[in-house]
């Protein structure tokens, strides 16, 4: 007779395996970067500035922004982006489906404003196999919170708006520069300059966020980047993201 406990404790194993699962965000730039410019796409349906974007389905554009070339996904879960975290547990699912057409396998960072550890542990149990930390938020708290997620085999982008969030940023491997000014959401590009004065810059990736509308921007972009978090504008026109990955 089969052991019926074995057998749950069997398939409990295999639960977790999948659970305990992340992929590199690291991995995946410098993979994309072979053959093309990485771009993280978000999916943004909302802007708490500048009010609806596109009212789109996350789960179809996941599937489109994976078919026209990102090399991860961000996926906002603060309600002031419209955002869900149930969302991340959704696109999770869909790492492991045995059908190609709704498999999407691409890292998925959670984009939310990190303030206590707690949130931590939720982004992994929803699925993220990376989160966003705000320097200039976290401050002494980053190193921290870099380490918990370490822990747990989540990367970080550690997010900096000026030269002194350059100071929290630790061991970081991935470092986002985010152009706009979370105040009164204006862009001033010149931000990106902050590349040149990260310790150690030759070992990490330097993401540029935020402003990136055309492929000008792209290439401006670039010069101190070497990947692209990108939202409102393919979120407003898929098509776009087709042209920003060319390189």
């Amino acid at each position: 007779m089969e052991n019926l406990l074995l057998k749950i404790i069997d398939e409990k194993r295999k639960e977790l395996e999948k659970q305990k699962f992340r992929s590199s965000l690291s991995k995946a730039i410098k993979d994309a970067s072979k053959d093309r410019i990485p771009v993280i796409a978000e999916i943004k349906r909302k802007s708490p500035k500048f009010g609806a974007i596109k009212d789109v389905d996350v789960i179809e554009t996941a599937k489109i922004f994976r078919d026209y070339g990102a090399c991860a996904l961000s996926i906002l879960t603060d309600k002031n982006f419209e955002g869900d975290i149930k969302n991340l547990m959704r696109l999770r699912d869909l790492k492991f489906k045995d059908n190609k057409s709704d498999r999407i396998g691409l890292p998925l960072l959670r984009k939310d404003f990190i303030i206590d550890e707690i949130q931590i542990y939720e982004s992994y149990i929803y699925g993220a196999d990376a989160i966003l930390l705000i320097a200039g938020v976290l401050k002494e708290k980053t190193c921290k919170f870099l380490e918990i997620a370490g822990k747990l085999n989540m990367e970080c982008i550690v997010e900096v708006h000026d030269e002194g969030d350059l100071k929290f940023i630790g061991d970081a491997n991935i470092v986002g520069i985010n152009t706009r000014n979370l105040e009164n959401f204006a862009i001033d590009t010149n931000k990106l300059e902050l590349s040149e004065k990260i310790k150690n810059r030759e070992n990490r990736i330097v993401v540029a966020e935020s402003g990136i509308e055309n492929k000008e921007d792209v290439r401006a972009a670039l010069k101190y980047a070497d990947a692209l978090l990108i939202g409102t504008s393919i979120t407003k026109n898929f098509e776009l993201l087709k042209e920003f990955v060319k390189k």
